[in-house]
């Protein structure tokens, strides 16, 4: 139960777009596990950024051009270090993940 993609604070309307997209790119990685890990504070924070990363470079080994491999690449790489840089704000705070996914129904 994430939020999908991008920071809580973000208009719910950006993440769908975000999310929308970024689906487009990955099939494996999952950002409502990675929600789900930071809501639950479990496993670490670093722990739960490393497995998303891989999760989405697994997802770019996979595209099937040069040019798809590398905009997946590029893409995991901003997501990576976005929550890595300000993944802090949202780590254990299960309260706010549940109520935005419940506001935006």
């Amino acid at each position: 139960m994430g939020n999908g993609v991008g920071p809580r604070w973000f208009p719910a309307w950006a993440r769908r777009i975000l999310t929308r997209f970024s689906a487009r790119f990955f099939s494996e990685a999952d950002w409502e596990r990675h929600d789900e890990g930071y809501a639950r504070g479990s496993p670490d924070r670093a722990t739960c950024d490393r497995k998303f990363l891989k999760a989405m470079l697994r997802d770019a080994a996979q595209a099937t051009t040069t040019i798809r491999v590398l905009a997946c690449v590029g893409l995991a790489l901003f997501f990576w270090t976005m929550v890595r840089a300000f993944g802090w704000t949202a780590y254990k705070r299960r309260h706010d993940v549940f109520t935005d996914q419940r506001n935006e129904q």
